[in-house]
C-alpha cells in the first residue's frame, strides 16, 4: 500500500513539473512575439499588441480584428465588385469606409474622410465629388500635356503648334507670343466665362441632384436628367455608349456589375493621372523641358539623367 501511495505521489509530481513546463515555455513564446491573446471578447478572442513584448528592430504589431477580417474576405464587395486587399487601412478608417464607394481600399490614414471630422464645405460627399472631379480633369491634363509635344515630334502636326505644356497658352510677359484661332487673352477670357457656366450648372446638380432637367438649355433639357448621382450623369451625352444597359453594343458591358468595375477602373486612372500631373510640374521646375522630351533624354543616357542626378546638379 505505502509502495503504491508513493507511486502515486511521484506521478502527480511529475505531471505538475510538466504543467508548469509547458505555461513557462508559453509565457515565453507570448514575450519572444509580443502577442498575448485577449479573453475579454468572450468565444472569439482577439490579437493585441503586448506593451512588454518585443521592441527590436523589425518587430510588426499584430493587426486588429477588423483589417485581418477585411483582408481575409477581399476587403469588402462594392456594388457587388469584389475587391482584392487594404492599403494601410486601420480599425478606424475601416468604421466608415465601408466599400460603399468605387476605390475604396480603406486607405485614409490622416482621417480625412472621418465623418466626425467633417464640418462646412469638408463633408464626405463634397470629399467625393471632388476627388472624381479633379482626377477627370487630370486624366484630360495629362494626356493633353504629351499629345501635342509628342505629336509634333512624330511630324503629325505643325512643330509651330507642339508647345511645351507649361508654355501653351500662357498670357503676360512669359508668352512665347504663339496665338492660335485669336490672341491668348481672347481665349483666356472666354475659357473664364465658359468654365464658370459649366462649373455653376455642376454645382447646381450636385446640391440638387436632377434639377438640370427642369431649366431651359436649348431644347438638351432632357439629356441632363441624370442617374440621381451627380458623380455619374449618365444620359446620351455623359454615357452615349450605354455602358451597364441592354442597349450597349459590347456584350460584356451591359450588366451592372461591369459599370461598377468601370467605376473601379475609372478612379484607379484619375488617382494614377493627379500624381502624373504632378511629376509633370515637378520636372518643369526642375529640369524644364516636356515630358517627352525629359523621357528621351533619360532613355539616351540614364546614368546621367535621372532623378537623383537632377537634384544633386540642377
Amino acid at each position: 500500500m505505502q509502495r503504491l501511495a508513493t507511486t502515486t505521489s511521484n506521478k502527480a509530481l511529475c505531471l505538475k513539473r510538466k504543467v508548469s513546463a509547458t505555461r513557462l515555455r508559453a509565457a515565453n513564446d507570448s514575450a519572444e512575439t509580443g502577442i498575448v491573446k485577449s479573453e475579454a471578447g468572450g468565444s472569439k478572442s482577439a490579437m493585441v499588441q503586448n506593451p512588454t513584448g518585443d521592441k527590436r528592430w523589425g518587430y510588426k504589431p499584430p493587426k486588429s480584428v477588423a483589417v485581418v477580417e477585411a483582408e481575409q474576405e477581399g476587403l469588402r464587395t462594392v456594388n457587388g465588385v469584389k475587391k482584392n486587399g487594404v492599403w494601410l487601412a486601420s480599425e478606424q478608417s475601416l468604421s466608415y469606409l465601408d466599400g460603399s464607394l468605387a476605390g475604396d481600399y480603406g486607405f485614409d490614414p490622416l482621417g480625412v474622410y472621418d465623418p466626425e471630422a467633417q464640418g462646412g464645405v469638408i463633408t464626405q460627399d463634397w470629399l467625393r465629388a471632388a476627388e472624381i472631379i479633379h482626377g477627370r480633369y487630370a486624366m484630360l491634363g495629362a494626356a493633353g500635356c504629351v499629345a501635342p509635344e509628342f505629336l509634333a515630334k512624330l511630324h503629325f502636326i505643325p512643330e509651330s503648334t507642339g508647345i511645351v505644356w507649361y508654355k501653351a497658352g500662357v498670357i503676360g510677359p512669359l508668352s512665347e507670343g504663339f496665338n492660335y484661332w485669336s490672341d491668348p487673352y481672347t481665349i483666356f477670357f472666354g475659357q473664364i466665362v465658359l468654365m464658370q457656366f459649366a462649373e455653376l450648372r455642376r454645382l447646381q446638380d450636385f446640391k440638387k441632384p436632377g434639377c438640370m432637367k427642369e431649366q431651359y438649355f436649348l431644347g438638351f433639357e432632357g439629356a441632363f436628367e441624370g442617374t440621381g448621382d451627380p458623380n455619374y450623369p449618365g444620359g446620351p451625352i455623359f454615357n452615349f455608349m450605354h455602358f451597364g444597359d441592354e442597349k450597349c453594343m459590347f456584350k460584356q458591358c451591359r450588366t451592372k456589375e461591369s459599370l461598377d468595375e468601370m467605376k473601379i477602373r475609372e478612379i484607379k486612372h484619375a488617382r494614377m493621372a493627379m500624381l502624373a500631373m504632378f511629376g509633370y510640374g515637378a520636372q518643369a521646375v526642375l529640369v524644364g523641358g516636356g515630358p517627352v522630351d525629359n523621357l528621351m533624354q533619360h532613355i539616351l543616357d540614364p546614368v546621367h539623367q535621372n532623378m537623383m542626378a537632377n537634384l544633386i546638379n540642377p
